[in-house]
Parts: structure tokens; C-alpha cells; sequence
């Protein structure tokens, strides 16, 4: 076991091992709060980020399925009514009408997607044909296309493309 050694000297009593100063703390504590600072707001700005991924990938993996679903049904998109709010004849085995059954020799279309992805920022899987708060996704019958659905301001902040990717409210 070590031993620690004191030495005594006029008027000074026992001389401890000498630790951190007030000042080196303070030291520390300021150029911790200058990093943290900087990099707090890049992590902010990397889970929008992640949502916008995961956004404009969902609407790849939907746009291609309802591509798939317009050539197997003689190039006729499915209708808002048929894909309803919980995107039905994407999720069911169709026959080439787009009747939603089940499988056997006339239903032999889909399904499409497992599970239809929730968009990130309004937490919803909903389709509708214009954008509000709380619906998911906005889809055009007449083209087939699919969009996103955001708060104009988040947009704008994020810079998302507002005419191929999403539809602000």
C-alpha cells in the first residue's frame, strides 16, 4: 500500500495533492458548451432528414407498385373509391376489373404492398385527394401519382420539392 508523504512546512500546515482549479473548470465547462452548441442542432436537423428519406422512399415504393397495378389492368389507374383511405386494392388480390377478392382463378392480380407506409410527418397512411393535417398521402387518379403530405412550413424549411414530392398544406 503506497504512502503518502506530507510534508510540513512554517505556516502553511499539511499540503494536500493538488487538484483542479475554479478556473480550469470554468475553462472546461465553456468550450463543452460551445461544442455541444454546435453540434446539438446538426442532430436536430438530421431527423428531419431522416423523415424526408423515408418519405420520398415510400412514395418510390408506392408510385412503382401502382405503376405495376396500371399494366396489370389494362393501363387504368385505381380509382380514389377503390384505394380508400386505407389504400385497399393495393393491399388485396384483384381480378383485372380492380374488384378486390380472393385468390383463386379470377383474382389472380396484388397484392401490391404488405403494409402501407406511414408518412412521417403527419403519422398517417391515409389517402385522400387533397392535402390536410392528419392525412398521409394525396393521390391523382388521372396520373397515378402519389405525393406526400406536409405542413407548408416544414416544407419550406426542409426545402422538399413541393411539385414532384409533396403536397403542402
Amino acid at each position: 500500500m503506497a504512502r503518502f508523504i506530507h510534508k510540513y512546512t512554517a505556516g502553511q500546515g499539511v499540503r494536500n495533492a493538488r487538484g483542479f482549479t475554479l478556473v480550469e473548470i470554468l475553462i472546461v465547462v465553456v468550450i463543452l458548451g460551445i461544442l455541444a452548441a454546435v453540434v446539438v442542432p446538426q442532430f436536430a436537423n438530421a431527423s428531419s432528414s431522416a423523415q424526408t428519406s423515408s418519405m420520398k422512399g415510400s412514395l418510390q415504393v408506392i408510385r412503382s407498385q401502382i405503376e405495376l397495378y396500371h399494366a396489370q389492368h389494362d393501363s387504368t389507374y385505381p380509382s380514389l373509391v377503390q384505394l380508400g383511405a386505407a389504400w385497399n386494392v393495393l393491399l388485396s388480390r384483384t381480378d383485372s376489373a380492380g374488384n378486390v377478392g380472393i385468390i383463386d382463378g379470377v383474382h389472380v392480380h396484388g397484392p401490391y404492398i404488405k403494409k402501407m407506409p406511414i408518412n412521417p410527418f403527419e403519422n398517417s397512411q391515409t389517402v385522400a385527394a387533397a392535402a390536410a393535417p392528419g392525412v398521409g398521402w394525396v393521390y391523382d387518379q388521372a396520373t397515378g401519382r402519389v405525393y406526400g403530405v406536409m405542413d407548408t412550413a416544414k416544407a419550406n424549411e426542409l426545402g422538399v420539392d413541393q411539385v414532384n414530392t409533396v403536397r403542402p398544406y
